[in-house]
């Protein structure tokens, strides 16, 4: 009863203050056109009509808070002027206010042309709060009663609304996940009962979503940690998921990859076909693609999972880069093939001259000598092809001892001049040094070091033409020192450059077997110098000579 009449009231002094706000309002709008004229007499003079017409005081201020104009008496002292003159309407509101204070007033803006500011300030007259003030006591009255009454009636229902209260309130928390909040009643009733089966209840969700948090954590990091990609796509085929490993081997961003359809992001009509069909047929697809421009091959197992309708929701892409395997398949098949190649060759040719000499030419012994010669030669072809792969091997896996210390490379090569002087002379080149002055001695294994310029050297001897030129270089860059092995023979082809470096590869295959080359030399160089800290590199044309540069550090 107290709640409808404290209701009433308030919604008796609302409409008085709705009414004040409407003829505030009136009045401002009707004395708009004086103010901005700065017709300030006529405003006065409106100022008194409009307060006898609505039996209101009224007063009239500037942007200074300055009275202009007034009818009656009203206090400014605390009314929020400032925010009125900014464009904020405003009206006394409580009935403390009124009963004690003895004011209701409304306050708003007036609409102003220029930087000046109004507002215009209505106010009831005291015969009017005297009578808002007995309609006040008198709900107050009904108001005690009522409130005597809902005491009395409330002291028999509380013990059962309160763990009432508390539950929904704790049910609510339960809806938005906080399962931490429970209800405590001391009572063997229903209530009571139920109160502790909310409890349960709240354990068991809260036990629930800790081991659901848990799980999801740890699947997270699962997928995160593996070394295949992963993508989750759902039945529109958009990507709701992208680990790490994903991001890397498809070369894309999670972030932006995440809502996209996977065609978008994955530019690959075959994976895509794929992935339609996983999720059409409900069957795992399997494929193996090729990503362009970077050349990556990948594998991918597409497996569709379900939702609880056993209907596909989308498919599970798992991504392998099998780049890196089918470069070591296709090397080791070459290497087979290489190494079968070389073996073959001089065994064959042994052989051969074996059989002959078997048939009866050993009877004669200027032929005899001839093959046994052959025959030398080439079983020294095969221990230099085995002893080159021993040492490659070696070098590659880091188990030869190098001997790094201080080296004059300058007396290293020209031994090596000496040892190739023969070589030289067959083919009428004309061989030549440069050095810088005074250059710096540079730490190598002064062996391993001799074998690099022996290697390159017995290439550039090999590939130039009778009566071309061959030379080797030296100077000091930085803190390093630079040798160039130089000749102008016939070049390597700019798509062989790349290769060069690898091991059996050959530029021209049937002129290198016929010069006797393994094909290891240069991977055997290129090795050495980077186990020295050094970098290799080469520079050649066609028909104008090669450089091979390369750079060791100094001492």
């Amino acid at each position: 009863m107290s709640l409808v009449f404290g209701v009433l009231n308030s919604l008796y002094i609302e409409n008085i203050g709705r009414n004040l706000i409407v003829e505030a309002d009136f009045i401002s709008s009707s004395i708009e056109g004086s103010l901005n004229s700065a017709r300030y007499q006529e405003v006065q003079e409106m100022t008194a009509m409009f307060s006898s017409r609505f039996s209101k005081a009224l007063v009239i201020v500037d942007g200074r808070g300055n009275v202009m104009a007034s009818s009656g008496k009203i206090k400014l002292e605390d009314l929020p002027l400032e925010a009125v003159l900014n464009g904020k309407k405003y009206v006394d509101k409580g009935v403390v206010r009124i009963v004690v204070l003895r004011q209701f007033r409304a306050a708003v803006p007036v609409a102003s042309e220029s930087k000046t500011a109004w507002a215009v300030i209505v106010g009831l007259l005291p015969k009017d709060i005297a009578n808002i003030v007995k309609v006040n006591l008198l709900f107050f009255v009904f108001i005690f009663l009522g409130a005597l009454l809902s005491t009395l009636i409330w002291k028999r229902v509380s013990s059962l609304i309160k763990p009432l209260e508390t539950m929904v309130d704790v049910a609510r928390n339960f809806t938005n996940g906080n399962f931490s909040r429970t209800v405590h009643v001391n009572s063997q009733s229903e209530i009571g009962k139920l109160s502790k089966e909310l409890n349960l209840l709240a354990k068991k969700l809260r036990v629930t979503m800790e081991e659901n948090e848990e799980n999801k954590i740890l699947m997270n990091e699962l997928l995160e940690s593996l070394e295949d990609g992963v993508l989750l796509v759902d039945d529109e085929n958009k990507i709701i998921f992208v680990n790490a490993s994903a991001n890397k081997i498809v070369n894309l961003d999670a972030k932006k990859a995440v809502g996209k359809k996977l065609i978008s992001v994955v530019r690959h009509y075959e994976l895509n076909e794929a992935v339609n069909k996983a999720i059409n047929l409900g069957i795992p697809v399997y494929k193996e693609i090729t990503l362009l421009p970077s050349d990556k091959i990948l594998k991918a197992s597409i497996i569709p999972f379900k939702d609880k309708r056993e209907k596909t929701a989308g498919c599970i892409v798992v991504v392998k880069d099998l780049t890196e395997i089918k470069r070591i398949e296709k090397m080791r098949t070459d290497f087979i093939c290489n190494i079968s190649h070389e073996l073959k060759t001089p065994l064959t040719s042994i052989r051969g001259f074996v059989e002959t000499l078997n048939d009866g030419a050993y009877q004669n012994p200027a032929l005899a000598k001839r093959f046994l010669k052959i025959i030398e030669k080439e079983v020294g072809r095969l221990c230099r092809l085995i002893d080159n792969m021993l040492d490659l091997s070696m070098i590659e896996m880091n188990q030869i001892r190098l001997n790094i210390k201080d080296v004059c490379a300058q007396e290293i090569i020209k031994e090596v001049g000496v040892i190739f002087e023969n070589r030289l002379r067959e083919k009428d080149l004309a061989y030549y040094e440069k050095f810088q002055e005074k250059l710096p001695k540079v730490k190598a294994d002064p062996d391993w070091l001799r074998q690099i310029f022996v290697n390159l050297m017995d290439n550039a001897v090999k590939y130039t033409p009778n009566g071309g030129n061959v030379w080797i270089e030296a100077e000091s860059k930085g803190d390093m020192v630079e040798f160039r092995v130089c000749d102008n023979g016939r070049g390597i082809p700019e798509k062989d450059i790349p290769r060069i470096f690898e091991r059996f590869y050959r530029v021209d295959k049937h002129r290198a077997a016929g010069n006797g080359g393994s094909g290891l030399g240069l991977a055997i160089v290129k090795h050495l110098v980077k186990a020295f800290g050094g970098d290799i590199r080469v520079e050649s044309k066609v028909n104008q000579g090669s450089k091979f540069i390369f750079t060791l550090k100094k001492a």
